[in-house]
């Protein structure tokens, strides 16, 4: 029995808008069936191989392991999904691959880094037809079946990217909305906003979670977070003879304004 197919194009116009309505609305969009089981069993091997020479289960700066955790960034539909969110000269910002065994998890509710458009008490919320700017995002790439609570998958507070506050740190509402799983099988990706309310539930089952993060940033962004990627001996080797455009994305300058 052979896998399906997965996805290498760009999506139609109509396609792509209906993805980001779903993004903007909610903070997170996923898109089924992308990587085939072949690829996801492929780089849960590599990250098996690079999570033997750390004692953490997140797998940091993966891409100086094997060009095989970086060709995803460029991968269709991928790229052009995130282009379309942070411009044509979006570049790598970082990356790492999360392997919950049973018993992990970044189980506390958060925003990544902080809140980026705070809002004073006396101000409810953003309101949802504003696209708030996004100065980087990830892609989640699902490397294994996340299919029950059980699993850990990562839980969001949907819409609450517009509450122009952190999260509470236990049980989360927004506007009459709670925690929702992202429950998504191999394969699948899920774009995800840093700023609404998430966590990894923690793993309960009996199988390991593989969760690769694609990030990127905005090309005409100088925060610290993202500067140029540097050159290191490790990286340079892995991407000998890469694709142009796998290059540019990694070390091409910010764009000033």
């Amino acid at each position: 029995m052979t896998s399906a197919p997965g996805l290498t194009t760009p999506f139609s116009e109509t396609e792509t808008a209906a993805i980001l309505d779903r993004f903007y609305r909610d903070g997170s969009v996923l898109v089924p069936g992308v990587f085939t089981a072949e690829e996801c069993a492929h780089l849960r091997r590599l990250t098996d191989e690079a999570a033997a020479k750390t004692p953490s289960f997140i797998i940091r700066n993966p891409e100086e392991h094997d060009i095989g955790f970086l060709q995803p960034f460029i991968r269709e539909p991928i790229y052009s999904l995130v282009q379309k969110i942070l411009g044509p000269d979006c570049r790598f910002c970082a990356q790492n691959v999360i392997r919950t065994a049973p018993g992990q998890a970044i189980s506390h509710w958060h925003v990544d880094d902080f809140v980026e458009y705070p809002l004073p008490p006396e101000i409810p919320r953003w309101d949802a037809r504003v696209r708030l700017p996004i100065a980087w995002l990830s892609v989640q790439v699902a490397l294994s079946d996340i299919l029950t609570p059980e699993d850990g998958p990562t839980e969001i507070v949907p819409g609450s990217q517009f509450s122009g506050r952190d999260s509470p740190k236990e049980n989360p509402v927004w506007e009459g909305r709670g925690a929702e799983p992202i429950l998504c099988r191999a394969g699948d990706i899920y774009i995800f906003n840093h700023q609404v309310w998430h966590r990894g539930r923690p793993n309960t089952g009996t199988r390991t979670r593989y969760l690769m993060q694609l990030q990127y940033g905005r090309g005409d962004n100088l925060a610290w977070r993202l500067q140029p990627i540097a050159h290191t001996p490790a990286l340079d080797r892995v991407l000998e003879g890469a694709d142009p455009r796998l290059l540019k994305l990694m070390f091409n300058p910010p764009q000033h304004r």
